[in-house]
């Protein structure tokens, strides 16, 4: 390595004399006094539900939290090439239910075009350490609803069904993310309206609230289950006939809910039967907590 003639224009004699108060000189001032007493944030235990239209809750487990006070996460969605589907920056947090601080749930909505599995990597820091936590992954797969029954229930925040008085104004699902592509079902008239497509709900009040009035692109009428029960809280598509020799597969969908009528989450579900059995498949569990009252709220 060749001499160092001057530091800081101090010619290589004088520097001698300042050699022991000089710490290092490749990319740290001399003099500088490293804190290194803060140690790392417990490393968090995280787990993934839902991967339907993108939509995924990140749980970081209680039991690996329980030493944190008030901790913050960084989290990030990546392909196996190390794309990266969902940043840091895109991913919502949650406050605990006093709002004192972070609760240990991350939202995601991964609208990444690929089907493949994505990684979700997670750190934590405790407020006042000065290091990060090291990793915890966890994976998800997007799944995307093909079925000739889909039915949306209303259902609390571990998937059983409630008697919320449900009433819908708008609801459709669609071929390509984002609410694009084919847009089905399309603006009904009747139940049976659209070729090889009837729409029907568990339980309505009246027929002024017909289940396929949240299907008239109207945000004057609804389907409503007034006193209805927990078990026929649902609204139902049905596809067949040559229409839907294909199924088509559903990529995003949109919801609006009446006023105050409306669960606190929502399962999407489909089957090959009518009655829900047949294959039964279980697309998970979507909150719609923070929904406005007549606000649209979109998935995908």
């Amino acid at each position: 390595m060749p001499n160092i003639a001057s530091i800081s224009g101090v010619d290589e004699g004088e520097a001698a004399s300042l050699s022991a108060n000089i710490s290092s000189v490749s990319g740290v001032s001399p003099n500088l006094i490293l804190d290194t007493s803060g140690a790392a944030s417990f490393t968090p235990t995280v787990s993934v539900v839902g991967g339907t239209f993108g939509a995924v809750t990140a749980t970081i487990i209680r039991t690996a939290r329980v030493a944190y006070t008030n901790p913050n996460f960084s989290a990030e969605c990546t392909l196996a090439d190390g794309t990266v589907t969902v940043t840091d920056a895109n991913i919502d947090r949650v406050l605990e239910s006093d709002s004192s601080h972070l609760a240990g749930t991350l939202i995601i909505a991964d609208t990444n075009a690929s089907t493949a599995q994505r990684t979700l990597t997670v750190k934590a820091q405790e407020f006042g350490s000065k290091t990060q936590s090291a990793v915890d992954t966890a994976v998800y797969t997007p799944a995307f609803p093909q079925n000739s029954f889909i039915r949306v229930q209303a259902c609390d925040s571990s998937g059983n069904s409630t008697a919320s008085n449900m009433s819908i104004r708008n609801l459709r699902f669609y071929t390509g993310a984002g609410q694009t592509g084919t847009e089905l079902p399309p603006d009904l008239t009747a139940l049976d309206s659209a070729t090889d497509l009837v729409v029907r709900a568990g339980h309505t009040y009246s027929d002024t609230y017909a289940a396929w009035k949240a299907f008239d692109n109207s945000d004057t009428t609804m389907s409503w289950a007034l006193s209805g029960s927990a078990a026929n809280n649902y609204i139902q598509i049905g596809f067949s006939g040559s229409t839907y020799s294909t199924l088509p597969i559903f990529k995003s969908m949109k919801i609006k809910f009446q006023g105050a009528h409306f669960p606190t989450h929502f399962k999407l579900t489909g089957s090959d039967n009518d009655d829900g059995s047949g294959n039964p498949v279980d697309y998970g569990i979507f909150s719609v907590e923070d929904l406005a009252q007549n606000t649209e709220k979109t998935f995908g």
